[in-house]
């Protein structure tokens, strides 16, 4: 009989010559000890360091996740009140601002699955803000698999898929709803 043998934790980014990082921490659920160790490429984990490190101001928490019985993978940043350097703008909420994020993991999630395996380009990508008891998930929209240039106009607020409607300053949501989101923006 097989014994698995608990995975070693990934080593530390190693810094890319002249390019600013900003600490990534990697929280698993549902991972598997081989992708655990695709995830933690550091070659791909030091790229996202890099591609983030000028819009957070702290570490930044990498929820790596698979659900089993959905069969549905997700990569997300918790994004923590103070941690970006500039917030989007609340109302209209500038969703379109939180693009660059979803870019740079879309880039990690392209890579690893270019280099390891193509089952990874099926995983979500997206941005969780909780803030005492709103939970907002920002996601990217477009072809799958998204590249994270567009942002939905759809949040999924406390579980609940809210939408809004965009216009050249934003996404407006109306009502209570409006008032979840903002308080996910703020800083």
């Amino acid at each position: 009989m097989l014994s698995q043998a608990p995975a070693e934790p990934a080593p530390p980014p190693t810094p890319v010559e002249g390019a600013e990082l900003v600490p990534v921490e990697i929280v698993w659920e549902g991972i598997g000890a081989l992708y655990k160790s695709y995830f933690s490429d550091q070659k791909a984990i030091t790229a996202l360091s890099v591609a983030l490190a000028p819009y957070f101001s702290e570490t930044v928490q990498l929820t790596i996740s698979f659900d089993s019985e959905k069969h549905l993978g997700r990569i997300r940043i918790l994004v923590p009140p103070g941690a970006l350097r500039t917030p989007p703008k609340a109302s209209p909420a500038d969703l379109q601002a939180l693009s660059p994020l979803l870019v740079a993991l879309a880039v990690y999630r392209d890579d690893l699955s270019s280099r390891y395996d193509i089952r990874i380009q099926s995983f979500h990508i997206g941005l969780d803000f909780f803030r005492g008891p709103v939970h907002c998930r920002v996601s990217a929209a477009g072809e799958p698999p998204p590249d994270g240039r567009l942002v939905d106009p759809c949040v999924l607020v406390n579980g609940q898929k809210q939408c809004g409607t965009p216009g050249p300053q934003g996404v407006a949501f109306v009502g209570e709803t409006a008032a979840q989101v903002e308080r996910c923006l703020e800083r």
